[in-house]
């Protein structure tokens, strides 16, 4: 491969770093408000007895695992080298 080749591949790899490196901090802000956001909500519903709170915790679980999921996946990506 020529200098100028293995130039440009590197600078590709580069630029696509960065790019995926800014969006895992993106998503991590994103996951990081959605969970306070998440409290929030938690909280205004403690106490409440409507007949949606079965439904709400298993929505709320459901979507904790795919925020988890999700965050494994980037940090995991972060680590490969």
């Amino acid at each position: 491969m020529s200098d100028k080749g293995a130039e440009g591949w590197l600078a590709s790899l580069e630029t696509n770093v960065h790019q995926a490196a800014e969006t895992i901090e993106r998503l991590r802000t994103e996951r990081d408000e959605l969970a306070a956001r998440v409290e929030e909500l938690e909280a205004a519903g403690d106490g409440k007895a409507d007949g949606g709170s079965d439904a709400w915790q298993k929505e709320r679980r459901e979507i904790r695992k795919r925020v988890e999921k999700l965050t494994n996946r980037l940090e995991g990506l972060l680590k490969e080298d």
